[in-house]
């Protein structure tokens, strides 16, 4: 069994943790009371909470001094500490309710956070989130131990940090779950009118162009339109995919390490389901990732080369950084599990093949689909290649307080610990000749391409507000330290080396990793899930109708004139019919807009602004426009200053508002007469 702390530094562990976050708590509170207009220390209610606050801040920090000194680490610490176990004691003749109180101890944070009231207060105020999550985490350990008496206080702590997590991230997606007819986010219309690109003659009647972006993403999400699925559907049919994608990776992994325990294998598949959301991993990327985990073969080529050929044909359809993926997880289960001994250059010779190949198989289903994809510019497929690099994205900034590289580093930090504490093991327990070293260095090779490659996408203009683009070297870095801790037993393979018996290591070398690895493996993807809050769309359906109702008019008017109607955005009410008689422009949707707009796209851009100025639209559906440049160094200023150059400047040179809907944040414009105004 792993190593764990002794009780005493066990609780000092919880009192470091305790005091700052009180602390913090508390000039979240004197923020939050001015925020709100109050005087905190003349209201009784505000003076009882940040009095807590206080005492628990400096109590936490008081034992924690005390527990260095003699004074707390005899007979009174050891009667302390024993409290909770005595109370667990009174009530070991009901140990049935220690899981029903640990479910409420999980449910509790995200059914608070769902109130819109109490959303609003602590969505911004950090360190009162942190402190309820970890004050429920404590509680939610007793009730626990209360239903297993036996487990150690530390894992019972870590369990319930990993599930109260795990339920936190599935919080987070069931609000987008919601009957509201227009968009409740800056892409989530694009989500749900590109699939409908591929079914174009079931939706619109007629063939269509497919779409630019992510076709593998868009693919998913056709099957809502094949039964003509109302749009709460489609929303609940994103989530559910979300969920079954990248949920699969974890039973995948979990089948290639053979755990004996039912119970790791649970907690294993939980903690690699939160390490994939905590960055998060897209639903569509997660498909290369389980295929190769669950169609790689150290003993059958033919399926190894099958199922990479499939990944790579979908990952070629998914994102150009993503191409070499598929042949990259082949070559690393492949020094994960395959002996190198006495192979020499010819271990490499397999995984060189499979990454190549893969690599040009991806290239190649691209090019197909562009082909066939009804488009008459292929360079519209390849942006990306053109945008501007915001390589300050990379450090601490408005459009992400961590920045890329501490926030990637911090997520890695344990996964990192892992590998050296293994790296040593297995220094000492080799001879330097021994070729499993060479596979060492081909695995930490493929994470340094794959971290390179991941920056340099979070660099990109419209990237780099979270650290989603470096998902192919996360993904790689589970997969490895997963192997490291749980996998097959192989002397000679990098895997696996704590349990490695027959390695005989000096004793300045522990054959287990430190319990603080467990901890931070845990400890550090949860704290990533707090910072994300999600709250139910709240909105008035006779309000929407009549926006509606009034989007309708306007179509028909347009109808009547014999002119075109543009939908930039909301276009989810034209493939799921909530409008009648839309005559469909394919040009010039928000997200490929925006996406033109960022590469800065001048074939493109010109054709729209030549549009605009014939005053080809007889009216456009956006969202309300205003002429607003803000400094690059802004939260997403440099996108928000692309789009106002290239799309809200032509827009209001040409056209004036009509219509305004401010509660479904959707505008009306027409086209203007006389002279020309310019913003």
């Amino acid at each position: 069994m792993n190593p764990t702390p002794s009780r005493l530094i066990f609780w000092r562990c919880i009192l470091a943790i305790t005091a700052p976050l009180a602390w913090l708590s508390l000039l979240n509170a004197f923020s939050l009371a001015q925020k709100l207009g109050l005087a905190p220390l003349s209201s009784k209610t505000w003076l009882v909470m940040l009095a807590i606050l206080a005492l628990l801040g400096s109590g936490s920090l008081l034992l924690l001094a005390l527990s260095f000194t003699r004074f707390i680490t005899g007979a009174w610490f050891k009667r302390a500490a024993d409290l909770p176990g005595r109370l667990r004691a009174a009530l070991s003749g009901a140990r049935w309710l220690g899981y029903p109180l640990l479910l409420a101890c999980l449910l509790a944070y995200p059914l608070i956070l769902f109130q819109p009231y109490y959303a609003n207060l602590l969505g911004k105020q950090v360190g009162l989130r942190l402190l309820l999550f970890w004050i429920l985490a404590l509680l939610g350990t007793q009730t626990l131990k209360l239903a297993l008496p036996k487990l150690e206080t530390i894992y019972a702590l870590l369990i319930t940090l990993l599930l109260q997590a795990a339920v936190q991230q599935v919080s987070l997606y069931l609000p987008d779950i919601s009957a509201y007819p227009f968009a409740m986010g800056w892409s989530e219309t694009s989500r749900f009118y590109w699939p409908s690109l591929f079914v174009g003659r079931l939706v619109f009647g007629q063939p269509v162009a497919w779409p630019i972006l992510h076709p593998s993403l868009h693919f998913l999400l056709i099957p809502p339109y094949l039964i003509d699925a109302p749009l709460w559907f489609h929303r609940f049919w994103q989530v559910a995919v979300r969920f079954l994608l990248v949920g699969l990776i974890a039973p995948a992994l979990i089948y290639r390490l053979n755990i004996p325990s039912r119970s790791l294998r649970w907690l294993s598949g939980v903690w690699i389901f939160l390490c994939l959301f905590s960055l998060p991993l897209y639903l569509h990327l997660a498909v290369p990732v389980f295929i190769m985990l669950w169609g790689f073969s150290a003993k059958n080529d033919r399926r190894t080369w099958l199922w990479l050929a499939v990944a790579s044909i979908w990952a070629g359809l998914s994102r150009l950084n993503w191409y070499p993926v598929p042949g990259i997880l082949a070559a690393a289960l492949y020094f994960l599990e395959v002996p190198a001994a006495n192979k020499g250059w010819k271990y490499l010779l397999k995984p060189a093949l499979w990454c190549i190949v893969g690599t040009a198989l991806a290239f190649g289903s691209m090019q197909i689909y562009i082909a066939l994809s009804g488009l008459p510019n292929p360079a519209d497929f390849y942006t990306s290649l053109s945008s501007t690099k915001l390589w300050d994205r990379l450090w601490p900034n408005e459009s992400y307080s961590l920045g890329v590289i501490p926030g990637i580093l911090l997520f890695s930090a344990p996964f990192w610990l892992v590998l050296f504490a293994a790296w040593r093991r297995m220094v000492a327990g080799i001879n330097a000749r021994n070729t499993s070293s060479l596979a060492w260095i081909m695995l930490l090779a493929e994470l340094l391409v794959l971290f390179a490659g991941g920056l340099l996408v979070s660099t990109k203009i419209g990237g780099g507000a979270d650290i989603h683009n470096m998902d192919a070297y996360a993904v790689l870095l589970i997969i490895i330290t997963a192997y490291l801790l749980v996998g097959p037993r192989r002397r000679d393979v990098a895997c696996n080396v704590f349990n490695a018996r027959n390695v005989s290591t000096p004793s300045n070398v522990s054959s287990t990793p430190p319990w603080i690895i467990f901890a931070l493996l845990v400890i550090i993807p949860a704290w990533f899930s707090v910072q994300g809050t999600a709250q139910f769309w709240q909105y008035d359906p006779a309000s929407s109708q009549a926006t509606l109702s009034a989007l309708q008019k306007q179509v028909d008017k347009v109808n009547t004139q014999g002119g075109q109607m543009l939908f930039i955005t909301q276009r989810q009410l034209i493939s799921m019919h909530m409008l009648t008689g839309v005559k469909l422009v394919q040009e010039y949707e928000r997200e490929e807009l925006m996406e033109m707009a960022m590469a800065q796209n001048d074939t493109y851009l010109q054709r729209f602004r030549t549009d605009l100025e014939n005053h080809r639209f007889a009216a456009i559906v956006v969202d309300p426009l205003r002429y607003n440049l803000v400094g690059e160094q802004d939260a997403m200023g440099a996108e928000n200053n692309a789009w106002t150059r290239a799309v809200v400047k032509k827009v209001l040179c040409n056209y004036q508002q009509a219509a305004i809907f401010p509660a479904d944040r959707i505008a009306i414009y027409v086209p203007q007469v006389g002279t020309q105004k310019c913003p």
